[in-house]
């Protein structure tokens, strides 16, 4: 077997296997995702990978669940002058008192923070595609043992926020793979 080294700018037409779906059947798990989320660690200076399992069945569902709690900014009534630049934007024929958010708000942003905070453990958690087993062996039924488990185990904030953003690409295209509908005639 030769080597070949591509030129910078080169090309290789890479060919994909397509499954053309015409039938859907209830509960067969057509679009079940499965992979990998890998997560760095080191131990005593050593670098090692781990292979965390994740899904993707449900957290979609999930995501638009936790992302209705979502704290809103507080509103505030504010008179833009129709020749000031947002009253000139919004094309105001007069002064009108106007709804504001305001995401300046220190209480909205310690919310918002804890929420996205928690959304990004839920989804993990629930995306983890493993076993969870208490220390005496007994299965770790609940969110709350779930998150002990990883917590006592030394998972990072980083390996939190990796964990959906890898479920996310399970079913996402990469941005610069061919759009499968320019296939079509």
């Amino acid at each position: 077997m030769r080597a070949h080294y591509l030129d910078p700018g080169e090309t290789v037409a890479v060919e994909e296997k397509l499954e053309t779906i015409s039938e859907l059947i209830e509960n067969q798990g057509v679009f079940d995702s499965r992979g990998y989320s890998i997560v760095k660690v080191t131990k005593a200076g050593v670098e090692e990978k781990l292979k965390l399992p994740i899904k993707s069945t449900g957290v979609a569902e999930l995501m638009e669940e936790l992302s209705g709690k979502a704290p809103r900014p507080p509103v505030t009534k504010e008179l833009v002058k129709k020749n000031s630049p947002e009253g000139r934007e919004l094309g105001l024929p007069h002064d009108k008192m106007v709804l504001v958010f305001d995401t300046t708000d220190e209480k909205y942003i310690d919310a918002l923070e804890k929420h996205n905070q928690e959304f990004n453990w839920r989804v993990s958690i629930f995306a983890l595609d493993i076993n969870w087993k208490l220390e005496d062996g007994a299965e770790a039924e609940t969110y709350e043992e779930q998150k002990r488990i990883l917590q006592s185990n030394g998972i990072t904030w980083h390996h939190i926020e990796k964990i959906p953003k890898d479920v996310r690409e399970l079913t996402q295209f990469v941005e610069d793979r061919e759009d499968f509908l320019s296939e079509i005639s």
